[in-house]
């Protein structure tokens, strides 16, 4: 009969199974202590038999494989599959049992830490206690996303404040009373919470349409003795882009000036660069990009949340290309809140024909949004050559010349203070527009899948093969360990076939909007991630039959995608990588690589989203085996990369060895995502100091990519220079450790 009827049958009664099972389990404090005693205890011995595991699959590696291992296997995916409407089936099925067995069981215990799950380009970012934190966690689980949702604070407790009814109704007049978003709802709430972490409160949430209206609010704003949050599209994980809390000490009250209407992308220079306001999203960038065969500077593990493209700018964001280094430009619009804190100046950058005049400027931009035909944008808007911003970079052009020296700098981290004020500037100015250059498309381009049996090995062929020569580097190479193979495989199947579904785009950021929403209601909080890790083995593997043997064989894995540009760039990487095969696994008994080329475009998609899926799927994987989760970020020496060791040396740090330690990175940069899992006894927090100490000890920089946020503090350094954009500390209050008073008090 009907696949859908069966599966979707068989499902229900196994959910209405384990509903009655959870009920009785949890019907108790007592139960629900052994529960997590049992999944403490199920992780140490993980730990201790990974060595015998990782053994016995080199002795299966060396019996099957030995015959073949130099040769390249096409893929073949001998997975079942299943109709979408079989798995919206599941999905719908799954999460209401779920729902209705949550409703009669005790809610998670709130000291529980966990990651949220958001995809992304790298981890989050490491966090260091602020003045007002204690290193208990019953204070960091305020940060988790489990209490953050809550919304029985009074976010209108500014509107006591002496101006907040003529601010509000001056902000009305500029953008229209539809938005400005004042009296306490979901709408507004979304605003007020981070993707990961941070809750606070808002006078109210204003979002401009024009260039000119978001300068007319920030001087409102401004004038009114308010400070101002600016936020792209809130998928910060670090709490940046979301007013502080409460508890912040601050009596000025927070406006969010939410920047996500202003996203036009208009093509600039024959589409060799794109202008870009605030609020464009990186996804769109490169659907602009593609008009012209070309493409867009960034490629995120949260590519289909469309963040946005000013907050790539002022966070440094990376991502997975490694020929075009991280967002970077020195041709800008921006204002800055000048000394007294009462003025905001209009800074130009942008270097384009006609805009020498900042009123002109903006005009004439805002123009832009008017509708036009044929694509006329590209013969609108031209560099000024004979300007020094007309001729200033767009991208970090040194980045391969960079990536290639292996010394002991790393490759990029968010405490950078090089460039235009823009850059890394993390809320203390406020973008408004930005120009990029938009990069040549390859002509071919290669995925290969290489297993590795040593991470040394992986670093050997890193810099033997990938880092040799900065004219034919290769578009990405990305890295994963036997850990981050196994959760997605156990927690990941649902995303990865959602996104093999859909593709990257709206669809998925919809479905992304409707599980935050269904987590934001009380007693629901894990219910999405807990049907996701029930019916994971319901759905395919996620990978050909081909690759999913090679992750159970070996512990290290690379995603290197080659491309040809046009000067034989592909065929000299693939000379080296053949010779670096031939050399490992000659005269051996097995493969110390083995390399698996996917030739089909299907095989392709399914190697990213294997990929873009690790975040998500490690938190689904901390719900559903009852775990605490600690996501991290960071850059490495390029002439490093071993795992930094975890200390042992107390008993409270021997207690804390991680029950999993999931690793995957930017290969090629340097820059190492790493998701921890720890037992529900774990002080996370210690975990997370040791951890910061141990990979500052090789030479590492915390955080790599998503900002300090409120979450950790900057150098010193870094700290001077926003305070330089930002004399009165009106812009982004609190963020890097830096605080929260006016003029810094």
């Amino acid at each position: 009969p009907d696949q859908m009827s069966v599966v979707t049958l068989q499902l229900l009664r196994s959910i209405t199974t384990t509903q009655s099972k959870q009920h009785s389990l949890f019907s108790s404090s007592s139960s629900r202590r052994a529960s997590n005693y049992l999944a403490w205890n199920r992780g140490r011995l993980q730990r201790q038999v990974k060595l015998k595991q990782s053994n016995d699959r080199n002795l299966v590696s060396s019996s099957k494989n030995n015959s073949n291992h130099h040769s390249r296997s096409n893929n073949d995916n001998n997975s079942f599959h299943i109709s979408s409407n079989t798995l919206v089936a599941i999905a719908a099925s799954a999460l209401g049992g779920f729902a209705l067995g949550r409703s009669t069981s005790t809610s998670t215990p709130s000291s529980r830490v966990l990651p949220s799950g958001l995809p992304r380009s790298c981890c989050d970012c490491l966090c260091e206690a602020n003045t007002t934190n204690t290193n208990t966690n019953a204070n960091h689980s305020s940060k988790n996303d489990d209490s953050s949702n809550s919304n029985s604070n009074d976010i209108n407790t500014c509107c006591s404040w002496d101006n907040a009814k003529q601010l509000t109704a001056k902000l009305t007049r500029i953008v229209g009373e539809e938005h400005v978003l004042q009296k306490k709802s979901a709408a507004k709430s979304i605003y007020l919470k981070g993707a990961r972490l941070g809750y606070g409160e808002a006078l109210c949430v204003v979002r401009p349409g024009t260039l000119s209206e978001a300068v007319e609010c920030l001087k409102a704003i401004v004038e009114s003795g308010a400070v101002v949050v600016p936020q792209g599209a809130n998928t910060g994980l670090t709490g940046g882009s979301v007013p502080r809390s409460s508890g912040s000490h601050d009596p000025r009250p927070s406006v969010v000036l939410s920047m996500r209407r202003l996203n036009l992308i208009t093509p600039m220079d024959d589409g060799t660069k794109l202008l870009c306001f605030a609020g464009a999203g990186i996804a769109d960038v490169g659907k602009s990009a593609n008009a012209f065969d070309r493409e867009g500077h960034s490629v995120l593990g949260s590519i289909f949340l469309n963040p946005s493209v000013a907050a790539g700018v002022a966070f440094g964001s990376g991502g997975t290309q490694l020929r075009k280094g991280p967002a970077y430009t020195d041709r800008a619009l921006y204002c800055r809140v000048n000394a007294d804190g009462k003025t905001v100046e209009v800074v130009n950058k942008l270097g384009i024909v006609g805009s020498a005049n900042n009123d002109d400027v903006l005009q004439m931009l805002d123009n832009l949004q008017q509708p036009l035909k044929d694509n006329h944008h590209a013969t609108v808007i031209r560099s000024d050559t004979n300007s020094p911003n007309g001729r200033a970079k767009a991208s970090d052009s040194q980045y391969p010349k960079k990536v290639c020296m292996l010394d002991g700098s790393v490759a990029r981290f968010n405490a950078d203070t090089s460039g235009l004020e823009v850059n890394r500037s993390e809320g203390k100015v406020l973008i408004l527009a930005t120009v990029h250059d938009t990069f040549p498309r390859a002509q071919t381009s290669r995925l290969f899948w290489i297993s590795c049996d040593s991470l040394e090995t992986a670093l050997d062929l890193r810099k033997r093969v990938c880092l040799a020569s900065e004219a034919d580097l290769p578009t990405s190479c990305e890295y994963m360990d036997r850990d981050s193979f196994d959760i997605i495989d156990q927690s990941g199947r649902v995303l990865c076939a959602v996104i093999h579904m859909f593709g990257v785009g709206e669809v998925v950021r919809r479905l992304w909007d409707l599980k935050l929403r269904i987590e934001s209601i009380s007693g629901l909080e894990l219910v999405c991630d807990q049907a996701m890790h029930f019916v994971n083995n319901v759905f395919p593997q996620a990978l050909p039959s081909n690759l999913m043997k090679a992750g159970r064989t070996f512990d290290h894995h690379l995603m290197l995608e080659v491309g040809e540009y046009g000067d034989g760039t592909e065929q000299r990487l693939l000379d080296r990588l053949n010779a670096f095969e031939a050399e490992y696994n000659a005269n051996k008994h097995q493969s110390s690589v083995q390399i698996h080329e996917c030739t089909t475009t299907k095989d392709v998609n399914a190697v990213k989203a294997f990929r873009f899926a690790a975040a998500p799927a490690f938190r689904t994987w901390c719900v559903g085996e009852n775990v605490q989760g600690l996501s991290v970020d960071y850059a490495l020496p390029k002439n490093g990369g071993l795992a930094p060791e975890m200390s042992i040396s107390t008993a409270t740090a021997a207690a804390a060895i991680p029950l999993k330690r999931m690793r995957y990175s930017h290969f090629g940069c340097n820059v190492v995502h790493e998701d921890l899992a720890y037992g529900l006894d774990v002080n996370v927090h210690d975990a997370k100091m040791e951890f910061k100490k141990a990979v500052e000890q090789d030479g590492g920089k915390l955080p790599a990519e998503h900002g300090h946020g409120t979450e950790y503090k900057a150098p010193l350094d870094a700290q001077e220079r926003w305070k330089g954009m930002d004399p009165s500390n009106t812009m982004n209050p609190g963020v890097g450790g830096l605080p929260v008073s006016a003029n810094y008090k």
